[in-house]
């Protein structure tokens, strides 16, 4: 939750440079080779397109800053470690580079304000998470926020099995019983150790109490023998929201998360699902609005609770003076241009202290493609 907290407060912050020069650069990339051997290229040329539009547009003056901020963005940028898209930022306070785990589609522009929808698209995957990995020599947690995953090193983790605690051979009773009782204990030895393994993976699910609060969902990774005795002893099955077998202990950081993270991007869908449906049952109490110009209304009131909107949603409007209404065509009455209404009507409701969230496109297709829970 603290990476959400920061990254929100970093979205804020790039919104109130709303009349400063901004530049946006939306670029998709490729996670595997060779395919990312074109996203340099094509970073580049994207650069060059944003370059072109400041040097046509202002004075050299303002943009001196501006270039130079990108040439330094561009020449932090690793290749090799690349996502599903690249966004670089940059105003006369702002410097900012930002990796999307989620498919992007370019966007060059340089206006008076941050393009910032896929930023807040990202936002709707920001809530942290937890992957359990389980193996015969030892058990390790990692925290997972989008598509990168640290490994916790404390008191707790990670937790490694001791031979003689696992096996501690018997000897013979007496020197009459002969090899009697080991014969009787190799038999028992697959029994022995699953209960063993059980009492391990239990002080284990014990740790778990330390991190997985506030619902926090986790995955498992492990052998399916040692995903079966785990699940068998977790008090924390509600919580689960993915099991997956298999051999990992070599595996690095890196592709662990290119393992877990479709698993977690497919739970945060889900919960977008989950609030579209409750919208749903919301109309029906009359805290459910729907269309542009509604949602507007509710916002500027104070009422906009959660706002769902298509991810590429946009609609020119209208306002005047009070901007209480908004107007769809050309009002007779003195007026004022929105380019966007969907970003201010956003920026609106976060400033007012609600919730934005972001669907694929088509998804609110049926409520005009956007649509509010109101607070009252």
């Amino acid at each position: 939750m603290k990476s959400k907290k920061i990254f929100s407060e970093e979205l804020l912050t790039m919104q109130k440079e709303k009349g400063k020069i901004c530049v946006s650069i939306i670029v998709p990339t490729h996670r595997l080779s060779p395919d990312r051997r074109v996203d340099k290229l094509e970073v580049e040329r994207a650069i060059d397109k944003a370059k072109q539009f400041l040097e046509f547009k202002y004075a050299e003056s303002e943009i001196k800053p501006l270039l130079q901020a990108l040439d330094e963005l561009y020449k932090d940028i690793n290749f090799t470690h690349n996502s599903d898209g690249l966004g670089l930022y940059v105003s006369p306070n702002i410097k900012k580079a930002v990796q999307f785990p989620s498919p992007v589609e370019e966007k060059v522009m340089v206006g008076d304000n941050f393009e910032m929808r896929d930023l807040m698209y990202k936002l709707n995957y920001a809530n942290p998470y937890f992957v359990l990995l389980l193996t015969e020599k030892d058990v390790k947690l990692f925290e997972g926020t989008w598509d990168n995953l640290t490994e916790i090193n404390d008191k707790n983790f990670p937790k490694e099995y001791h031979e003689e605690y696992i096996y501690n051979p018997p000897s013979p009773g007496t020197s009459y019983a002969g090899y009697a009782h080991v014969k009787s204990f190799e038999k028992d030895k697959p029994a022995l150790e699953e209960i063993r393994f059980k009492d391990f993976f239990r002080q284990a699910d014990e740790s778990l109490n330390d991190y997985l609060m506030n619902t926090a969902p986790l995955i498992i990774l492990a052998p399916e023998e040692e995903l079966e005795w785990f699940e068998k002893i977790s008090k924390h099955k509600k919580q689960i929201v993915k099991k997956i077998a298999g051999s990992y202990n070599y595996s690095n950081q890196k592709q662990l998360a290119d393992i877990v993270w479709p698993a977690m991007r497919l739970y945060f869908d889900n919960e977008i699902e989950q609030l579209i449906k409750e919208f749903k049952e919301k109309i029906g109490k009359n805290h459910g609005i729907i269309g542009i110009q509604e949602v507007w209304k509710a916002a500027k009131e104070g009422k906009a609770f959660k706002l769902l909107v298509e991810k590429d949603y946009c609609k020119a409007g209208f306002v005047d003076k009070d901007a209480y209404h908004l107007y769809l065509h050309t009002p007779q009455k003195p007026h004022t241009i929105l380019a966007d209404a969907v970003d201010d009507v956003i920026e609106m409701v976060l400033e007012k202290n609600g919730q934005v969230f972001f669907t694929d496109n088509g998804k609110l297709e049926d409520y005009q493609h956007i649509a509010l829970i109101t607070r009252y």
